[in-house]
C-alpha cells in the first residue's frame, strides 16, 4: 500500500474526505504476468496506479513488430493516452510484464469527481501535466539523443527496468534493434 500512498502524497491538497471519494470509485485488483490490461481496440476509459508490478504499454507497426511505448512500475499510471485524452479507443496494449496488483478506476469517475470537488480536479490537471512532461521527455530524447545518450538516459531515470525487462522490449523503447543493445552494452561495459 505504500506505493499507492506515495502515489497519492504527490497531492496534499487532498484531504481525508476527497480520499474516501476516490477510493470509493477504485477496485484493487491483481493480474498474472503476460495478461492485458488494455487490450488494442480498447474503449473504455480505465486508469490503473500500479501498486506492485510492471506494465509494458506498445504498439504494432503495419509490419507487425511491436514497439514498447511506455513501461510503468510501482506508483505509476498504466492506461493510454487515446482513451483518457481523447475518447478514442486504444492504439496501443497495455500488458503486465510481471504479476501486478493495481488500483483500477474508470477514468469517467475521477471526471464526475472533480466536476463537483476542486482538489480532485486540481489532482487530474497535476496528473495530466505530469503525464504530459513524461511524454515530452521521451520525444526529446529521440529527438536529440543518440541510441547511446538514450541508453544512459533510460539507466539513470530507470535503473530498475534494465533487470526487470526483457532485452528486446528495452531495445524496441530505445528504437533500436535487440543486437544492437547487445552491442551497446557490451561497449559500455568497457568503458
Amino acid at each position: 500500500m505504500s506505493k499507492l500512498r506515495d502515489f497519492f502524497n504527490r497531492f496534499p491538497f487532498l484531504n481525508g474526505e476527497d480520499m474516501a471519494q476516490i477510493e470509493q470509485v477504485a477496485v484493487k485488483k491483481s493480474y498474472q504476468a503476460g495478461e492485458e490490461f488494455i487490450k488494442l481496440g480498447s474503449t473504455r476509459k480505465k486508469i490503473g496506479i500500479i501498486e506492485t508490478g510492471l506494465i509494458r504499454g506498445y504498439s504494432i507497426k503495419s509490419s507487425g513488430e511491436e514497439v514498447s511505448v511506455i513501461f510503468a512500475k510501482e506508483g505509476e499510471i498504466a492506461s493510454t493516452h487515446e482513451l483518457i485524452f481523447y475518447n478514442q479507443p486504444s492504439r496501443q496494449i497495455v500488458e503486465l510484464l510481471e504479476p501486478t496488483t493495481m488500483l483500477v478506476f474508470d477514468y469517467r469517475d475521477i471526471e464526475r469527481l472533480a466536476i463537483d470537488n476542486p482538489r480532485v480536479e486540481q489532482m487530474r490537471n497535476q496528473f495530466i501535466q505530469d503525464f504530459l512532461v513524461k511524454v515530452l521527455h521521451r520525444l526529446e530524447t529521440f529527438l536529440i539523443y543518440t541510441p547511446e545518450e538514450r541508453y544512459l538516459w533510460l539507466i539513470e531515470e530507470e535503473p530498475s527496468l534494465m533487470q526487470r525487462v526483457q532485452q528486446k522490449h528495452l531495445a524496441s523503447f530505445l528504437g533500436i534493434t535487440p543486437v544492437s543493445l547487445s552491442r551497446l552494452r557490451s561497449r559500455m561495459s568497457k568503458k
